[in-house]
């Protein structure tokens, strides 16, 4: 059987945000550009959290 996690850490749901995000301005009439801007810049601010996150344990 399976060990608990301790923590009770769920799955990222990260990735449907920002693919939810990007969806919403693709609809929005955004130009490529302008999204592959917003998608970079979500990456960066997500790996920021979590690697400041990763500092505490």
């Amino acid at each position: 059987m399976p060990t608990p996690d301790p923590q009770g850490e769920k799955p990222p749901s990260w990735p449907y945000a920002i693919t939810a995000i990007l969806v919403l301005a693709l609809q929005q009439g955004w130009e490529p550009r302008d999204i592959a801007t917003l998608a970079a810049v979500l990456l960066v601010l997500i790996a920021l959290v979590r690697s400041a996150g990763s500092r505490g344990e």
